[in-house]
């Protein structure tokens, strides 16, 4: 493809997800104050809402940026092997190895499981019932298959491979977080569909996408399945796949609840008091899934996606559980360096005086092993 219509097509790929707003009628009755008559809002009132200009002037800015060489594979490798030892090693919660997941399972009874599996995909094991939050398996994030950003290592974890899932964890509707040809390969697994808990407005698509097993949720509402308890809860984002769906169905993160285990799954979110909130009603938390990834230049980047000086304040605010960098080194999506998380995610960590193995970053497959609580 020449160089120029290549570009010229990735233009109008971002301009999709930075599209006007859409027009859609709020349900009738007291509606929160989150809903709007074309959709819904952040919990503060504002929208992510970028102006074609802004959009321009980021993508005329990275003209001169040589984004094959920000993600390398030498300098994936790179990063990978200066990744600190303390992110490899036991501390007391784990065993990090990078086996798969019908190895995982056979070991459940020893501990909640917790496998990285690239991006914002995360596979738990909570005793036998196993979850995944944004699974993400193809090969672009993209309406496209042709175009669009590409994966930067293969899926560790082929689906065949997973095992039986369960629960399935969708935060927003964007391409990176919800890969609908992964959901339809799920889906054909033996023994049924696993159940969906998704985003209002996510539920009514999938069901027009053929799924039928679908739960719709509003932000702190939840549903109990078993022993397990997810609820939903606010980020600071946005949501769209196309030019014309802007605001259109909800975006948030998951707080699931275990006798044994509580995990915050924040999906992917830009800083906001949502995190102090959530706080409030479900910490302390076992386990914490931040985004770190995805974050220059601010200022474009900042209201929707947090950095990782950020994400250890979040990791503050949620009490300083056990913390999982997710939203990075998967895709290429922004314009910094594939080793700039975690160079970022130190240096703050060090600013704060963390110890590095209670936030931490993975290679593809790693996981980790959660003790279960006792009180």
């Amino acid at each position: 493809m020449p160089f120029f219509i290549k570009r010229i097509a990735i233009f109008l790929l971002c301009a999709s997800l930075v599209a006007c707003e859409a027009k859609s009628a709020v349900e009738s009755g007291q509606a929160p104050s989150h809903h709007r008559d074309d959709g819904y809002s952040n919990s503060d009132g504002s929208r992510v809402n970028k102006p074609l200009s802004e959009l321009f002037r980021w993508w005329w800015s990275r003209k001169d940026l040589d984004l094959q060489a920000l993600v390398a594979p030498e300098r994936i490798k790179a990063a990978w092997e200066q990744m600190p030892k303390d992110w490899k090693t036991d501390q007391g919660h784990a065993d990090t190895s990078t086996s798969g997941a019908r190895g995982a399972q056979a070991s459940s009874g020893k501990g909640h499981e917790v496998q990285w599996l690239g991006h914002a995909t995360i596979a738990l094991n909570i005793g036998d019932v196993r979850i995944l939050t944004d699974p993400h398996f193809s090969e672009r994030a993209s309406p496209f298959s042709w175009i669009g950003p590409k994966r930067l290592h293969p899926a560790p974890v082929p689906i065949a491979d997973l095992g039986r899932i369960d629960y399935i964890l969708i935060s927003h509707n964007h391409y990176d977080h919800l890969d609908l040809p992964s959901l339809r390969q799920i889906a054909k697994q033996e023994g049924g569909p696993p159940l969906m808990l998704v985003p209002l407005g996510v539920d009514r698509w999938l069901r027009e996408e053929g799924f039928d097993r679908v739960l719709g949720l509003d932000w702190w509402q939840q549903s109990k399945q078993g022993s397990l308890q997810f609820h939903f809860v606010p980020a600071h984002h946005w949501s769209g796949r196309g030019l014309f769906d802007r605001n259109k169905t909800l975006w948030g993160g998951w707080v699931l609840e275990h006798p044994s285990f509580r995990f915050y799954f924040a999906g992917d979110t830009g800083w906001s008091d949502d995190v102090h909130a959530i706080a409030k009603r479900f910490a302390p938390f076992d386990l914490a899934a931040i985004p770190v990834g995805a974050y220059e230049p601010r200022w474009f980047m900042a209201n929707q996606h947090i950095n990782p000086h950020e994400a250890v304040r979040m990791h503050q605010a949620l009490g300083q559980p056990l913390s999982l960098g997710i939203h990075w080194g998967t895709f290429q999506l922004t314009d910094e360096a594939y080793e700039d998380p975690i160079k970022d995610l130190i240096a703050a960590m060090k600013h704060e005086s963390i110890a590095l193995e209670r936030f931490r970053l993975f290679v593809p497959g790693q996981k980790v092993t959660i003790k279960p609580r006792t009180h």
